[in-house]
């Protein structure tokens, strides 16, 4: 799962919110299994009973988690696409010891499609589509760049331009775009091939993390090392704009992800925050998060407080404890959990993990 400039625009205000018991009183979102500790997600304000019923408890109020695969040093994100749950990982770097695997919703349901791989595939999907990324595919059947089917088929993009470096990428509906951490540009190319065109300026002094996109804007995430900030630049991509800087926050944020009207994120201190897209107005979630993840659908937003994997309700409905995972079965790697609209997804130290919704 960067760099910083001199004299960064501003802080945004952080906002602390009240701490709520997660009790069954809630209703709207289900209670937490005993022994569950409070989060510090509270209603906001003018939330009414009404809007706290329509979050209604996932598994029916008591949920399953259920082991899809196993594999040594899984270090990428979980992929829910279509029919199958993507996954991959790393023995170690000095060997080609990566691999790619995939899984059906069932139990211990996981194959190898790849091994002996120098780096395991980066995946990526708008929403609509899928695909996975090959840095060095010499020794796969893969090409580099390769869409998922939803039927579980995976073909190669034709035309894909390996000229610059896409060790950290993004996709939209029509354009693949990569940090280039020369100088902390982005440059886009067609998903259809052809070639790279800058999309962004650069950003000087910072150290680049991750680059996001949503249907107007490019977000980076890089660092200020030297003042010890992690900011979100956000640039516009229509045009080749400077980003601007639109969120900075003391330590180094990570596990970005985003619905239409916030950006939602962890650092590496146990918060979880929100950003409005609209302003940059930052709302502190959760001062208690472990495991650097976070992710969101239409109606909760996904983390682990401590052991529990906790569902919580945007409106302010309160969270749902849909399980507790041994410290031992997880990893302090960034953007372990995914959704989709059928399950949510994690894994652990070897493990992938899903709970039907």
């Amino acid at each position: 799962m960067t760099r910083h400039e001199n004299g960064f625009e501003r802080f945004t205000q952080v906002r602390s919110v009240p701490a709520l018991l997660l009790a069954a009183v809630l209703g709207g979102c289900g209670a937490g299994s005993e022994g569950a500790e409070p989060s510090d997600v509270a209603l906001e304000p003018g939330t009414s009973t009404q809007a706290l019923a329509s979050c209604t408890p996932l598994c029916n109020g008591a949920c399953t988690p259920v082991q899809l695969a196993q594999g040594a040093g899984l270090d990428r994100p979980v992929l829910p696409f279509g029919q199958s749950v993507y996954y991959a990982g790393a023995i170690n770097y000095e060997a080609n010891y990566s691999y790619f695997g995939q899984a059906t919703p069932q139990a211990n349901s996981g194959v190898l499609l790849a091994q002996r791989l120098w780096y395991p595939p980066t995946f990526l999907t708008n929403g609509t589509s899928a695909y996975a990324l090959f840095r060095n595919p010499s020794n796969s059947q893969f090409s580099h760049f390769n869409e998922i089917m939803p039927d579980g088929r995976i073909v190669s993009v034709p035309g894909f331009n390996t000229s610059r470096s896409t060790s950290i990428p993004a996709v939209d509906a029509t354009k693949l775009y990569a940090l280039d951490l020369s100088d902390e540009s982005v440059w886009s190319q067609p998903l259809t091939g052809g070639a790279w065109t800058q999309a962004t300026r650069s950003i000087a002094n910072v150290a680049g993390r991750s680059v996001h996109v949503d249907d107007t804007h490019l977000y980076i995430v890089a660092d200020n090392v030297a003042k010890g900030l992690s900011i979100i630049w956000k640039a516009p991509k229509q045009n080749v704009a400077t980003p601007t800087s639109f969120v900075s926050l003391p330590g180094s944020i990570v596990s970005l992800t985003s619905d239409a009207t916030d950006l939602y994120f962890a650092d590496r201190t146990g918060g979880l925050y929100k950003a409005a897209k609209s302003s940059g107005a930052v709302t502190r979630l959760a001062s208690t998060a472990t495991n650097l993840s976070i992710t969101v659908d239409a109606e909760r937003y996904y983390w682990f407080n401590g052991s529990a994997l906790t569902a919580t309700c945007k409106n302010g409905g309160g969270s749902q404890v849909l399980t507790t995972v041994s410290s031992s079965a997880l990893t302090r790697t960034p953007e372990i959990l995914s959704v989709d609209a059928n399950g949510v997804y994690w894994r652990g130290s070897g493990s992938v993990w899903r709970i039907a919704k």
